[in-house]
């Protein structure tokens, strides 16, 4: 017996546009990487591209120094664009400063002091 689920309660799911919107980000981080090794290794950075250089396979010295840092800087675009969606409270804030009401300025809260000194 197979129940089937009728066609106009299909829910439409949003992990293509969340998995998209990761994919992009660390593409972006991915591209940071890169460009930070080759800059590390032309430059010559701490004798970094002599040292790759000399090496009897510098391919393998290279792709280890990229994985760690596609690993690296793709997580943390990543992170930093998951942190800077909308909390969704309502659909017009941006990331965590969604608690601040009005023009930005943070708003005091009354405490009450209870008894006196002992």
């Amino acid at each position: 017996m197979t129940a089937e689920i009728p066609s106009d309660r299909v829910v439409k799911s949003q992990s293509p546009s969340l998995l998209r919107f990761l994919a992009l980000h660390l593409a972006i981080g991915s591209a940071v990487a890169v460009l930070v090794v080759t800059a590390l290794i032309l430059t010559d950075a701490h004798a970094l591209g002599r040292l790759i250089m000399q090496d009897r396979d510098p391919v393998v010295a290279i792709a280890m120094l990229m994985i760690g840092f596609i690993i690296t800087l793709g997580s943390a675009a990543m992170g930093a664009a998951i942190m800077g969606l909308p909390s969704g409270d309502n659909g017009d804030t941006k990331g965590r400063r969604s608690h601040v009401k009005g023009s930005g300025e943070p708003v005091l809260a009354g405490a009450t002091v209870s008894g006196g000194r002992r």
